[in-house]
């Protein structure tokens, strides 16, 4: 985390020398899942449905860059609540799955009228905070993590995403946003045991819907 805060601090340094520069913070909601996926061995594969959705939030901040009236790049840090659920049984109960993320997307600033932006680029997440519960039963970070190892399984702590979004200041300061987050990366691994014995996880990654009201400076 903190090569990733040195990085951006060295880029914002970089860009600001040749660009208008601006601050900004926002909050919102999320809308998340787990995306289907396939979990391959040696002799089969088995296929997995995309869990259901989960309501979270997000909140943080941002810094954008324009190079003129058309282009610029906004990279954010910003923390998101997300994760998935999946629906009982008849006479069962629903699991949920939240886990909390400090993301950080380098987004490019696509600009084709004023006060909209169309914002789009690359995002890495790390996991900070994890739990799941199922009914009253609710466990949550190194209790997890060792519930899950007992099905070979773990909270993956990188998540790689791709991001596609718009921007748009509305009144002076304020802006409205809205984006989808595609991650490429299973939110729920195998641990080395696991794959030493010939499993691997295609899909499975977090899928999140954000709606945002920020500020900007």
């Amino acid at each position: 985390m903190k090569k990733i805060i040195l990085i951006l601090a060295a880029l914002a340094i970089t860009l600001s020398v040749n660009a208008q520069t601006k601050f900004g913070i926002k909050a919102g909601l999320n809308v998340s899942q787990f995306g289907g996926g396939t979990v391959n061995g040696e002799e089969a594969s088995e296929n997995f449905d995309a869990s259901g959705m989960l309501i979270g939030f997000h909140a943080g901040g941002y810094v954008n860059f324009s190079f003129g009236s058309v282009i610029g790049l906004q990279p954010e840090v910003v923390f998101s609540l997300q994760g998935g659920k999946e629906s009982a049984e008849e006479g069962g109960e629903t699991s949920k799955t939240s886990l909390g993320f400090v993301n950080v997307p380098i987004l490019l600033d696509i600009k084709p009228v004023p006060n909209l932006s169309i914002l789009v680029g690359p995002q890495v997440g790390i996991n900070v905070t994890k739990s799941m519960s199922i009914g009253d039963y609710s466990v949550s970070g190194s209790e997890l993590a060792t519930y899950l190892e007992e099905s070979a399984m773990k909270i993956n702590t990188i998540d790689i995403a791709a991001v596609l979004g718009v921007q748009y200041t509305i009144i002076g300061h304020l802006t409205l946003g809205a984006r989808y987050n595609f991650g490429f990366t299973p939110a729920i691994g195998l641990i080395k045991e696991a794959k030493d014995a010939g499993l691997s996880i295609t899909g499975g990654g977090n899928r999140v819907i954000q709606v945002s009201v920020g500020w900007s400076f």
